[in-house]
């Protein structure tokens, strides 16, 4: 009976250790789950976010590339207006030439009909001069002619009394000498006199105003050395251009 009630005892305490355990593992187990439940839902809800994300980036990509699709149809349109654009400049800038080339052939000819003037067009820097056989240089401070130089725009006078649609520009040029303050004068109104004599003498000669322009360029423009006498010299000029607005020369015969 003794071993019997023993028996009994140690099977209520095993029960009771087993149970207790059992209780323990449950508790372990169970808070297990809760925080894996507690994971997935975070990584579910990672997975929403990430997913939408994924959506408006692609949304925003699709926009984007639509949007880019379009500027690049603007650019090839604009791109394909300049380039036409550009074709046609380019034509007119070849008939621009073109005419150019034929207006100078045409001067170049009236005064070669006039050889015996001593007048002469001469290209030089992109820029046509009547050059005649008389340079018209001056002495210092000075605007008046010499009589070779009178004789040479004299010849210049004949020439464009014949061929009434020429139109000159008669420029007037000095050295960088400067004037005294007391004297009322510069290089300025020193190169406009200048010019104003070949002007006058061309007036005096019968050539109608309507073809005559002039404009001083004081020493703005050298072609020497102002640093010589023999380069200031040079400097103290009037050279005559033909006016660029020419239309319906007439030759000379």
């Amino acid at each position: 009976m003794r071993i019997i009630s023993k028996l009994f005892v140690f099977a209520l305490v095993f029960g009771l250790v087993s149970s207790c355990v059992s209780k323990k593992k449950y508790d372990e187990l169970t808070a297990a789950k809760e925080a894996t439940d507690a994971a997935l839902a975070e990584t579910q809800m990672q997975v929403k976010s990430l997913t939408e994300e994924k959506d408006a980036l692609a949304a925003d990509l699709e926009s984007t590339k639509t949007d880019l699709n379009g500027k690049i149809s603007d650019l090839d349109a604009k791109l394909s207006d300049a380039t036409s654009k550009m074709g046609q400049m380019t034509e007119k800038l070849n008939m621009t030439q073109a005419e150019l080339d034929a207006l100078k052939k045409q001067i170049d000819g009236m005064f070669s009909a006039y050889a015996n003037s001593g007048l002469s067009l001469e290209d030089k820097d992109g820029r046509l001069y009547v050059v005649t056989e008389a340079p018209v240089n001056y002495r210092s401070s000075s605007a008046r002619l010499n009589k070779d130089q009178r004789d040479a725009i004299d010849a210049l006078a004949e020439t464009l009394k014949a061929n009434p649609a020429v139109k000159i520009v008669i420029e007037g040029h000095t050295d960088n000498k400067k004037f005294k303050a007391d004297t009322g004068s510069d290089n300025w109104d020193l190169s406009i006199r200048r010019a104003n004599s070949v002007a006058r003498r061309l007036l005096k000669k019968g050539v109608a105003a309507s073809q005559i322009s002039v404009a001083g360029r004081a020493d703005g423009a050298p072609v020497a050395d102002n640093d010589t006498e023999e380069g200031r010299a040079a400097n103290r000029r009037t050279v005559v251009l033909p006016n660029p607005d020419m239309g319906g020369l007439k030759g000379g015969n």
